[in-house]
């Protein structure tokens, strides 16, 4: 009976670090006590983030006219930024941008997928869209790292 009690503690606790480390990098790793972990782990996703930003990368959306399940994951690697993503995609493109319109779309929706289309053809935008994409994935990483130590199957 202790035995299940403690895991269900255990599985609330890594519940609530994934969570955490999905709203903003490193926090999930803080909320366990690994302080310089989170304070790596924080600046290694936000450098990488801004890099991407810097080099005007683009972010992911769904086009199901090119490879829609590779884009859905693109889009999924961007989604694991937690509230950056969104916040990234209203600077960018001035609109929550996450699906290629087939037809005509709204207005918003059609200046947004124009900014992002001048955006593409600048110098650095595929260094900056690899940057972008890294840094999802990588937070997709610390957050499963979270949770691996809030159950206790890592320290």
């Amino acid at each position: 009976m202790k035995r299940n009690a403690a895991r269900g503690g255990d599985l609330r606790r890594a519940l609530r670090a994934a969570q955490l480390a999905w709203l903003f990098p490193g926090a999930g790793h803080l909320y366990l006590g690994a302080r310089r972990r989170a304070a790596v782990f924080c600046t290694l996703v936000l450098l990488t983030v801004g890099l991407g930003v810097a080099c005007d990368g683009n972010l992911g959306i769904i086009d199901a006219r090119r490879a829609p399940v590779l884009t859905t994951l693109q889009v999924g690697a961007h989604l694991s930024l937690g509230p950056l993503d969104p916040l990234m995609r209203l600077s960018m493109y001035g609109s929550l941008l996450y699906r290629e319109e087939q037809g005509g779309g709204s207005p918003v929706k059609a200046a947004a997928l124009e900014r992002r289309r001048r955006r593409f053809y600048r110098p650095y935008s595929n260094y900056g869209s690899t940057y972008l994409l890294a840094a999802g994935l990588m937070n997709l990483l610390l957050i499963l790292d979270a949770w691996d130590i809030g159950i206790g199957r890592r320290s």
